[in-house]
């Protein structure tokens, strides 16, 4: 058999459009001269993972080369000792209760590959490990995920680059270990003080979400958020052609042999087989092999070796294991995707999202009952969790949709959307309100407003009461600063805005209302980071429509 070249692209249902104009900045009066439409934010390549050494204890970040094939436990236990200095102690009551002893056998190595890979690895042994005041703890992979510690992170630069606290917390238990929070039973919890979120997690959840964390701070084409660098060299090695021609090989040996084909030692892939998960799928290591490929790429190989025996492989720590789908989807990874020249605002990121879910793999989202997650912290910015499979065949899916826009002419039925007239009621504080009656003539368009100099303009704007808001806050002694029983009602008065005027215009309107809300970050921490949403920018094309009902407001014609 050999191999050949082929692509394909899926039916998409796409809505093309024009650029919107920037929102009216507030320190601009006078009438915007017409624009072009809004060049395309440029999507950055880098960074493609981010590395978790950054957030290991410096000595297990360490780099080593080590051989430790055909040795126990407690020649691995030595080596840590001896040769790295590290304190380790081990719990032998956990190690007991998984029926694990120091003798057992541990087959490893390290290339100049940092430390904490290879106690990673110990997971295929129901090892797990933790690090506290300078000494390393080897007890059962359990013991290890139950023990929590509470980090606090400071958001501010991500509220000031737009992104929204409860929109974040939600992002962060979607895509995060989304079985250990307290809403659905789990040990973790996630609170804010101000602009600080306190954490309370097991040492890896901590990790993955100062990963994550870093990933949004800085948004790229596709960023993995607890990926070593290691595996952007093994995911270029799988593109490269190989050559099999297996006859009733063992599997054992034929993985041997792939991984042989796939460089010189210091650089080939170190592909292993998932014991465990081998053995509860009841698949054999000696199970025979046929199979002849010239010239095909690695992953097409390994994928028809797989298919089968219902296997599958992952990326993890260095190494690409052989396993079980089952095994595989519980254990996803995350990436964040930068999309904001295909998305401007929520509506669209909701439009993107919705054709995402539908044309991926779509059995193994969430809202089927599978294990992949996908949300936007901010409109533009996409955090996705899912098997290593999905993630690819979603990057491929963003490209084909890019080269669909680049492609796409403006349609004159998308000018006239833009141009449309609607009446919108913003409800609103209502010093706000009144504030802004006079003021978004000012800064919005003010030749479109109906006014003595312009009778013929169809803005009108027209301020009325609403009922306030009730809010239940406990009623607390003066002397003692006590909390008593009783409760007091504090009012939020309430006046709404009814605006008729273009959509164009309501978009400009609900920007100065956002930033009247919150303000914007220092030019000094903000400077070239502008545009729709506080994130840059979005292309303004309206490439995924959907119905434009932004929250606190109502549309009628």
């Amino acid at each position: 058999m050999t191999c050949s070249r082929a692509s394909g692209v899926g039916a998409l249902v796409l809505l093309a459009g024009m650029a919107i104009p920037l929102p009216v900045h507030a320190q601009n009066t006078a009438a915007p001269s017409p624009k072009p439409a809004a060049e395309l934010p440029k999507i950055v390549e880098e960074p493609k993972t981010i590395d978790p050494a950054a957030f290991m204890p410096p000595a297990l970040a360490a780099l080593a080369t080590v051989d430790l094939s055909d040795s126990s436990l407690l020649e691995v236990l030595q080596w840590l000792r001896t040769e790295r200095k590290l304190v380790v102690l081990t719990d032998d009551n956990a190690l007991s209760n998984i029926g694990v002893l120091k003798s057992d056998p541990i087959s490893d190595r390290l290339n100049n590959a940092p430390i904490y890979m290879l106690l990673n690895r110990l997971r295929s042994q129901n090892l797990g490990w933790y690090f506290e005041d300078d000494i390393l703890h080897i007890t059962s992979e359990e013991m290890a995920a139950e023990r929590l510690t509470t980090l606090p992170y400071n958001m501010a630069d991500l509220l000031d680059a737009g992104y929204d606290l409860e929109t974040l917390s939600e992002v962060i238990e979607s895509t995060i270990s989304p079985d250990q929070w307290d809403e659905v039973g789990g040990p973790g919890a996630l609170s804010f003080l101000g602009d600080v979120m306190f954490v309370s997690q097991n040492d890896r959840v901590q990790r993955e979400i100062q990963g994550l964390l870093a990933a949004i701070r800085k948004p790229a084409r596709q960023t993995f958020i607890f990926d070593p660098p290691q595996h952007i060299a093994i995911r270029g090695r799988l593109e490269e052609n190989v050559s099999v021609d297996f006859q009733n090989t063992p599997l054992t040996v034929a993985i041997a042999e792939l991984s042989n084909l796939t460089g010189a030692n210091q650089t080939k892939i170190s592909i292993r087989l998932d014991l465990r998960a081998l053995h509860d799928n009841g698949t054999r290591l000696r199970e025979p092999m046929t199979l002849k490929l010239t010239d095909c790429k690695l992953k097409t190989v390994l994928q028809a070796m797989m298919l089968d025996l219902d296997l599958t492989w992952i990326l993890q720590d260095g190494v690409l294991w052989i396993t079980t789908a089952e095994q595989a989807e519980s254990l996803p990874k995350t990436a964040v995707y930068d999309v904001r020249d295909l998305c401007r605002d929520e509506a669209e990121s909701d439009a993107l999202i919705d054709a995402i879910l539908s044309q991926t793999a779509s059995d193994s989202w969430d809202i089927v009952g599978g294990g992949g997650a996908i949300s936007a912290a901010r409109p533009g910015i996409l955090v996705v969790s899912n098997t290593e499979d999905v993630l690819t065949e979603l990057l491929n899916l963003l490209e084909t949709y890019r080269t669909a826009l680049r492609s796409t002419r403006v349609r004159k039925n998308v000018v006239d959307a833009q141009n449309k007239i609607s009446r919108v009621y913003y409800r609103l504080h209502a010093n706000v309100a009144e504030s802004l009656e006079t003021l978004l003539p000012q800064l919005v368009q003010p030749e479109s407003w109906k006014s003595k100099t312009h009778p013929e303009a169809i803005g009108e704007i027209i301020l009325a009461a609403s009922p306030p808001e009730l809010y239940a806050a406990p009623k607390q002694s003066v002397a003692t600063n006590v909390e008593t029983a009783d409760i007091l009602q504090v009012a939020g008065l309430r006046a709404v805005l009814i605006i008729r005027q273009t959509r164009t215009a309501h978009d400009a309107i609900e920007e100065v209302i956002r930033r009247v809300k919150r303000g914007d970050p220092l030019v000094s921490e903000s400077e070239g980071y502008r545009g729709f949403g506080g994130g840059g920018g979005g292309f303004g094309g309206g490439f995924f429509s959907a119905p434009h009902s932004p929250a606190d407001r109502s549309l009628s014609k």
